[in-house]
């Protein structure tokens, strides 16, 4: 039964084209439209290395040509990042949700800020140097938090 996937091609001169192609899970075959297999055509004619890879549930399977746009999922050589690697990609260089994701936890967390800043105002029974400056730090902390949760919310940079 063949199916719609999704294939990357990655070249040495730094392009990357993703694609949907034909691919056939029970012979682990893939054929490439025209347009992606031109853009291979093309790369081995300037003599520039590629590799073309298959996405299939978080693995990518490298791709071994067969003959013109049909190649074999090699699944010997699969490739998945780690729990590891993708929370620190999620940290270092987080997707546009994932950044709206943490402005808004950035928001909620000033809030939280803002009413513990209430709470503990009102509950003191009398004021000195070290309720005043805690109320500061509280209130402080809300604003830093509020204006990361701002920047981070903007979306497309």
């Amino acid at each position: 039964m063949t199916r719609i996937a999704k294939v990357i091609l990655k070249s040495t001169s730094g392009d990357e084209y993703s694609c949907s192609v034909h691919y056939e899970p029970d012979a682990d075959v893939v054929t490439l439209p025209l347009r992606l297999d031109n853009l291979v055509d093309a790369s081995i004619a300037m003599g520039e290395r590629h590799v073309l890879l298959l996405l299939e549930d978080g693995y990518q399977f490298p791709l071994v040509r067969m003959e013109p746009a049909v190649y074999n999922v090699d699944r010997s050589k699969a490739a998945k990042r780690g729990w590891m690697d993708e929370a620190r990609m999620a940290v270092a260089a987080p997707t546009k949700d994932q950044r709206l994701q943490y402005g808004r936890f950035a928001h909620t967390l000033s809030a939280a800020a803002i009413l513990g800043l209430a709470g503990y105002l009102t509950s003191r029974p009398g004021w000195n140097l070290t309720a005043v400056a805690n109320g500061a730090s509280l209130f402080g902390i809300a604003v830093v938090l509020f204006a990361v949760g701002a920047v981070l919310s903007k979306g497309e940079k």
